[in-house]
């Protein structure tokens, strides 16, 4: 074998020895794999036990390595390895290499390989099938890969937000606890249990000095997290994630946008249209309308012409007076919530017109239990927003995955893919 086949299969390992025929074809598991021959010398021949540099052959035993598939074939190393005795003491060795870890059948290559694909959101099945190993093989990769080592207990960011996400069975209601550090955007931690009384003995572990840091905790409208100030972070104030305001605002007006239009009667042609057109265009209604486009007409199919996003918007508030009385009022929210006028928005929370449903206004009800929250949140630049895009994110590693059991696992899966890896071998 030359040097450059050598390079190319990454065996470059100079106490491997290979003839001329050193590559055949064999049948392994019901496959065609290619099988490298080689032998492998130390020549260094000290003792590992007690040092002694005059140690003798002792033999030779053959081991079979898997290599990463060269040209979507199975790939393996056979090596007829030398066995050393030790005059000095006794003792037996054999020959190593730094292509394969002692007692592994896997090379250091192909785990590398495996751990890369773990971070691609695909299954483990699927990463066992491509590189011809087991799927216990590539979990036992993952493991090696990801050391879930304690965190630093004596570090905490200024701003921490939390939030919580649906997890592996065998967590507390199938619910975790997930904290990150709102400048870096790093994850700090995942927990099994989102209970205030785990949550608190968690955090107590945390030296005093890094929890008097926390000035600002960003979360949604939460009221048990918000119990966290008292007794871990004295020094912290909630800031409302701005995330959560505005999914809150548009939540709420699409509520009542779908009872108005299940007011509607579906048979009759003329509400039947109107049902429809509420149902498509409901996008139209949750955008700013300064954002609404009055200059470009487009073809709109259930109202068969060209109409603006403005007309588009007028036509749609016309088939229900409630509706427009809720669009108008939470536009000036939005207006507020755009200008930063927490003042303004807290009072248009107290004042919603009195024609809205009381199921309506009651949910507005909440910005004012937590006011000093909306307050921060508008003063402040801090947001959950990229919190909930990693639990956007879990969710798929679990959909793809067809679930997890275990929440080990699937945490040291969620760190290897966000690139925090704890330690890699």
């Amino acid at each position: 074998m030359d040097n450059n086949t050598r390079k190319l299969l990454n065996l470059t390992d100079d106490s491997l020895i290979f003839n001329e025929d050193w590559l055949s074809r064999e049948a392994r598991n019901n496959r065609s794999v290619n099988m490298i021959i080689g032998r492998l010398v130390n020549k260094d021949k000290q003792c590992k036990k007690c040092g002694f540099d005059q140690s003798v052959k002792n033999g030779t035993y053959q081991t079979i390595s898997q290599l990463p598939e060269v040209e979507r074939r199975p790939t393996y190393l056979k090596l007829h390895r030398e066995r050393y005795l030790c005059r000095n003491c006794g003792s037996t060795f054999s020959a190593s290499t730094s292509l394969v870890d002692d007692y592994c059948q896997i090379s250091k290559q192909l785990k590398y390989q495996i751990a890369f694909d773990l971070k691609d959101n695909r299954s483990r099945k699927e990463i066992a099938e491509c590189h011809s190993v087991s799927e216990n093989t590539v979990k036992r990769v993952l493991v090696s890969f990801t050391n879930n080592q304690q965190p630093n207990f004596n570090f905490f960011p200024t701003a921490l937000c939390v939030d919580e996400f649906s997890s592996t069975s065998d967590c507390h209601a199938g619910m975790s606890f997930i904290c990150a550090d709102a400048t870096s955007k790093k994850i700090i931690d995942i927990l099994p249990d989102k209970r205030l009384h785990k949550l608190v003995s968690y955090f107590m572990k945390y030296s005093r000095k890094s929890r008097l840091k926390v000035r600002f905790l960003v979360m949604d409208m939460n009221a048990s997290y918000g119990q966290l100030l008292k007794t871990v972070f004295p020094n912290a104030e909630i800031v409302t994630d701005r995330f959560h305001i505005i999914q809150h605002i548009n939540r709420s007006f699409n509520t009542l946008r779908i009872k108005e239009m299940n007011q509607l009667k579906r048979h009759n042609q003329e509400e039947g249209k109107q049902y429809r057109r509420l149902k498509r265009y409901w996008k139209l209604l949750l955008k700013d309308s300064f954002e609404l486009n009055y200059k470009h007409f487009y073809y709109r199919p259930l109202f068969k012409r060209n109409m603006s996003s403005t007309e588009l918007v007028d036509e749609l508030l016309s088939y229900s007076s409630l509706l427009k009385k809720a669009y108008h009022f939470i536009q000036e929210l939005k207006y507020a919530y755009r200008t930063n006028d927490y003042v303004l928005f807290l009072e248009l929370c107290s004042k919603i017109p009195v024609e809205l449903p009381k199921y309506f206004k009651d949910k507005f009800k909440i910005f004012g239990k937590f006011s000093q929250g909306v307050m921060n949140a508008f003063k402040y630049s801090y947001s959950n927003g990229f919190l909930e895009g990693i639990n956007n994110k879990i969710k798929v590693i679990k959909r793809v995955a067809y679930g997890y059991r275990n929440f080990l696992l699937f945490k040291r899966r969620i760190f290897l893919i966000q690139n925090q890896v704890f330690q890699v071998k």
